[in-house]
């Protein structure tokens, strides 16, 4: 793919004046290019608490280049701002000052308590939004990335499915992965998009072109 998620135009004076306000420092470069879960996790702790987190994600976004970025920027590693510029292709945009609403006291708590329950960010979404706070799926899933959390598409499965998953992908997703074959989007971008591993998400793409 070669769509730039967040792109905003940006100018050399503007960028050093939110990059003077972050959170982030010499000493702390490491994690934010460092392979470990630990290293990521601290990364994000900072990212957390940085003033500038969304100006981050917004302009330095714009210069991924697919697979050859890596490192957590604005919070995100680069699996999760590859996800953003699939959800670009299909015409999803996350509203990143309501996903930073999100993470205040009033909705935090709340949107920890629906992820735990088993929902999806779809239906995540649609609760909230019926609480007060109107919001898409893909700035739920920013918002759960920021906070360490899981955003995979698929809910909890209930106690009495017994479909396999690549079933469960297919029965609750074909539409959009139809599309994005429809678009051009590789195999393993389509599975990061909906969370799943390649292999589930190569069967589900096969069934459904077979069924066409």
């Amino acid at each position: 793919m070669t769509t730039a998620v967040l792109t905003r135009p940006t100018t050399a004076s503007a960028d050093a004046h939110w990059a003077r306000r972050s959170a982030c420092t010499a000493d702390t470069a490491a994690d934010f290019f460092g392979t470990s879960a630990a290293a990521e996790a601290r990364a994000r702790e900072v990212c957390l608490s940085c003033p500038v987190r969304v100006q981050c994600l917004t302009a330095r976004s714009a210069i991924d280049q697919d697979a050859e970025s890596w490192g957590v920027v604005g919070g995100l590693d680069a699996t999760q701002r590859r996800v953003l510029e699939v959800a670009e292709l299909l015409g999803e945009r996350p509203d990143l000052d309501r996903a930073v609403e999100l993470l205040s006291p009033q909705w935090r708590y709340r949107l920890h308590n629906l992820r735990s329950a088993g929902y999806a960010p779809r239906r995540i979404a649609e609760v909230l939004t019926t609480e007060g706070i109107a919001v898409d799926t893909v700035t739920v899933r920013v918002a759960l990335w920021w906070t360490g959390g899981q955003g995979k598409m698929l809910s909890r499965r209930a106690s009495r499915d017994r479909r396999p998953l690549w079933r469960r992908v297919r029965d609750e997703h074909a539409e959009v992965i139809l599309r994005l074959h429809e678009l051009g989007a590789r195999l393993a971008d389509g599975a990061d998009y909906l969370g799943v591993g390649i292999g589930t998400y190569q069967r589900v793409v096969k069934d459904l072109r077979e069924a066409v």
